[in-house]
């Protein structure tokens, strides 16, 4: 440390006596200002030198032959865990990525205050240990009337919002015949992403309540499965709005490699979340004034 701080200093006092040199030759080119009683204005340079300032050349290459300093560099920050292309073969929870998907949940709510709203503890229902309990407003107003209703039964949740991370894990291991997964959608194709549907374990007890409340069960295609169609869903449930907050990480992350923050799912989407740290980036969730159009 001490060798460094010397390699950094060294220069700088150099420099500072370059600098007192300069102001001293400049003094002595003015003539004998401090001796002579002719005005200022109208002394004349002495036989043999000029109104200039002193040999600068040869000051500049003995500037210039002063050592450089030595600055330590800067190391980029650390990715936070392992990529999430290192799950792609192993492993059948999404809990491996809980980390980056809170970072995504909260840039989420930074591009668009509310969208993703906490579901609140309720004394009927539960939710699994990869559940993140947030949805859309409406649909939430929605699940807990419902629950309320039914409020005799109880509710398993074993999925709520999904992280594009997290449909990305479930898609990869769908297509590879991994973990007894008989359907999952392709990112930016599923309700979850945009805190619209449900996954429950008794979906026959709950399924006249939830409609009541505006849901649709999604029947023997998949019978665990409830999207919210009712009042403002349409409006509210904005597609992609978890893809764009991925892309805004990664952007803020890497400067230097940037993707198209459009909220559409896309090779280059793809590629950058398969070397996304899963336990997040080390710059999170930045909220800003105006923050949906960075």
């Amino acid at each position: 440390m001490r060798a460094e701080v010397r390699n950094i200093l060294a220069p700088i006092v150099a420099l500072t006596g370059v600098s007192l040199l300069l102001i001293y030759a400049a003094s002595c080119s003015s003539g004998q200002s401090s001796t002579s009683d002719e005005p200022i204005a109208q002394q004349k340079p002495a036989e043999g030198r000029t109104a200039e300032a002193p040999d600068l050349l040869q000051l500049g290459k003995f500037v210039s032959a002063l050592p450089k300093p030595i600055l330590p560099k800067p190391k980029p920050p650390a990715a936070a865990g392992p990529l999430v292309a290192e799950f792609l073969d192993t492993g059948c929870s999404t809990t491996v990525v809980r980390g980056l998907s809170e970072q995504i949940i909260a840039e989420g709510n930074c591009i668009e205050p509310g969208a993703f709203t906490r579901v609140p503890q309720l004394s009927n229902v539960s939710f699994g240990k990869a559940v993140f309990p947030y949805m859309m407003s409406h649909a939430r107003a929605a699940l807990l009337k419902a629950a309320k209703r039914g409020k005799r039964y109880k509710m398993k949740v074993n999925s709520m919002l999904r992280t594009v991370v997290q449909q990305y894990l479930l898609y990869q291991w769908y297509e590879r015949g991994r973990c007894g997964i008989k359907l999952a959608a392709r990112p930016g194709a599923s309700n979850h992403q945009s805190g619209l549907a449900i996954d429950i374990s008794s979906p026959g007890t709950w399924k006249r309540f939830l409609k009541r409340e505006g849901f649709r069960w999604l029947g023997k295609k998949d019978r665990w499965h409830f999207d919210f169609i009712g009042k403002k869903a349409k409006v509210e449930g904005r597609k992609g709005l978890d893809m764009q907050a991925f892309q805004r990480l990664w952007n803020r992350n890497h400067p230097n490699e940037p993707i198209e923050a459009d909220g559409g799912w896309g090779p280059d989407t793809e590629q950058a979340l398969r070397r996304a740290p899963t336990n997040g980036f080390a710059v999170g969730a930045v909220c800003r004034f105006g923050d949906g159009d960075e």
